[in-house]
């Protein structure tokens, strides 16, 4: 699978990701110890750089942070007194809880932070050979409410496309995003969201549902592997609803899906009459519409359970009235 943003084998079907989850982060036998550099300290007391390993040429996290350190100060966009945080935000390219600190290897890190520029950005991806693409931050990226203009971080320089693994009592399935237009969801081992899915799952409720603001999918996707009859997907957000094609596809010898249809094309990036854009057929009936939830049930039949997963302190009255057809709506 090509990957939409950089065109190249970014995208892996998931049975293959988490078959080789293992061996992705940890250090070999000849690997040198975490370097466990101070992160509140300035750049002139650190090392100049730490070496990568001579066997197995992966780096450590510091490693690589305080590569991109030395270089935006070349770039004038640091200086002594600036700390490894300062650089920003490490994303690595298939999150999933870690218990150690992990050893990268090429193309396997993003970063995400303030104070870049254009050129910085590229010579990292260009220089440093652990930097996968650097993403300038804006906000977080999404639709916070309808009447609002979407908003959107920056990929300035490499490529933004990750995934996250997500973990439950019913199965994995890998979440790929376009990171730069998707908000940040770090892997934890806690999973508040999957607990409450469990606690559904286990009351017998994900047969008939609907992943009301679903994002790249994430709920919506794990409903399918917790044996759903029927999921419906739903975004006004078209990066979303994208994403969650591409995610049906990678994820699609998991979810028993036979086939993937394209009925309708999206009309704009934020969608206000629902759209149906992918429908799958297999051991689960799935539909993806592209609109706003407050109108998805003129298109779609009304399910179950809608599942209703907005930005922390959003309102959510007029969306949980709009699915009042349902049996019962829950808020994640």
């Amino acid at each position: 699978m090509k990957c939409p943003v950089c065109g190249k084998g970014c995208i892996q079907p998931a049975r293959e990701v988490l078959a080789g989850i293992e061996q992705r982060y940890p250090a070999c036998s000849a690997c040198a110890p975490e370097p466990n550099l101070d992160k509140t300290k300035g750049s002139k007391h650190l090392p100049k750089r730490v070496e990568r390993c001579p066997s197995c040429g992966k780096a450590t996290l510091d490693a690589v942070m305080l590569d991109a350190l030395r270089l935006l100060q070349q770039f004038g966009l640091r200086d002594e007194n600036d700390t490894l945080r300062s650089v920003g935000s490490p994303l690595i390219e298939v999150g999933y809880p870690l218990a150690y600190s992990p050893r990268l290897g090429p193309r396997s890190l993003i970063l995400y932070g303030s104070g870049y520029s254009k050129k910085a950005a590229e010579a990292m991806v260009e220089r440093i050979p652990e930097i996968k693409g650097v993403i300038l931050n804006r906000g977080v990226a999404g639709i916070a409410d309808m009447e609002s203009r979407p908003l959107e971080n920056l990929l300035l320089a490499g490529c933004d496309m990750r995934a996250d693994i997500s973990q439950s009592l019913f199965g994995e399935a890998v979440v790929y995003k376009r990171q730069s237009r998707i908000h940040i969801e770090f892997s934890r081992q806690s999973a508040p969201k999957m607990r409450i899915l469990e606690q559904l799952y286990l009351q017998g409720k994900l047969r008939d549902v609907v992943d009301g603001l679903c994002g790249p999918g994430t709920l919506g996707l794990m409903c399918v592997l917790a044996g759903a009859r029927r999921v419906v997907f739903n975004d006004a957000w078209l990066e979303s609803v994208q994403n969650v094609l591409l995610n049906l596809e990678a994820n699609r010898s998991l979810l028993g899906i036979d086939e993937i249809e394209y009925p309708e094309s999206a009309k704009s990036e934020v969608g206000i009459e629902p759209v149906l854009v992918g429908r799958a057929h297999g051991a689960c009936e799935i539909e993806v519409y592209h609109g706003d939830l407050r109108r998805l049930f003129s298109r779609a039949k009304p399910a179950g359970l809608c599942l209703i997963d907005h930005f922390p302190g959003a309102k959510t009255a007029e969306m949980e009235e709009a699915c009042r057809c349902c049996n019962e709506a829950v808020i994640i």
